[in-house]
């Protein structure tokens, strides 16, 4: 069997930005640093009122995996072949196309998502004694599951943050720095950790985080629920360290949900690089809060 030619375009194209994602720290207990252009800091005074009022406000419109006291969770994970073949190749189906998709249709997969970090994903592709595989399909399936690999965990780390509601309940006077703009407000950890740009309505429009010389900037949606507003998707502009400006690499997220005992998890994931390669995941058979 021969190399799939999208497993290629996989692997040169999509670690541009997602393996930028899997070298990042990003998670609601240790955010990455970030530089960001001075403001101007509001009087103590004022400092106080924001923490008692607007923080307190913010926190209460967010729907929050911390409040559902979600820990992590583990399901499988079944990927759209067919998108991510298409997609990525840009051209009509190959002879064999069929062949390669059953293939990659046996391989059994399961997330490990674990909220305070060391997530991973577990790849087994089952032993068929009637039928080997070859060295050239194995090494193919090694392709496919790094980049699937490097995609769900890079994302996975982008959401547990937006999704944790913790940064604006944690926000104090004596480890943040509160700005007032001419559209909202500015909320930055003293430690430059994390800056965080609200409107006046104190919805999320902007989080930045840098790591490692590598750059994240994320644009967020929410939807309403009767549990607060809920991470509903989300654009990421990422620049990898080292790289030229026009590097930078674009992600579109998109979220829906299940529930699993009263907490709020991914159902399906949509992932688009324009141009490049889109990616659909539906997540099934999920525990939540594993030992």
């Amino acid at each position: 069997m021969q190399t799939f030619a999208f497993a290629q375009a996989f692997m040169k194209s999509v670690p541009a930005c997602v393996l930028a994602l899997s070298s990042l720290r990003v998670n609601a207990q240790n955010p990455p640093a970030i530089p960001v252009p001075p403001a101007a800091p509001l009087q103590r005074a004022t400092v106080g009122t924001l923490n008692d009022s607007l923080l307190a406000k913010a926190t209460g419109l967010y729907d929050s995996t911390a409040k559902a006291g979600l820990q992590g969770f583990d399901c499988q994970v079944h990927p759209d072949w067919n998108t991510i073949m298409t997609s990525s190749r840009k051209g009509a189906p190959a002879a064999g196309d069929d062949a390669k998709l059953a293939l990659l249709g046996t391989v059994k997969i399961a997330l490990h998502a674990r909220l305070k970090g060391g997530s991973n994903l577990d790849w087994k592709v089952p032993a068929r004694p009637e039928e080997p595989v070859d060295k050239t399909s194995m090494a193919m399936l090694g392709q496919a599951h790094r980049g699937i690999e490097n995609t769900l965990l890079g994302v996975l780390k982008l959401w547990i943050p937006l999704a944790d509601g913790s940064v604006a309940e944690s926000l104090g006077e004596e480890d943040v720095e509160i700005a007032q703009t001419e559209n909202g407000y500015t909320l930055r950890s003293k430690d430059k950790s994390l800056t965080e740009e609200f409107d006046r309505n104190l919805l999320l429009v902007h989080s930045i985080v840098v790591d490692s010389g590598s750059t994240v900037n994320i644009a967020p949606t929410f939807q309403q629920t009767s549990q607060g507003l809920r991470l509903s998707s989300f654009v990421a502009h990422i620049h990898p360290a080292s790289a030229p400006p026009e590097s930078v690499q674009e992600m579109r997220i998109g979220l829906e949900y299940q529930t699993v005992a009263g907490a709020e998890i991914p159902a399906r994931l949509t992932i688009e690089i324009p141009n490049v390669v889109r990616m659909n995941f539906n997540l099934d058979g999920c525990g939540v809060n594993p030992k």
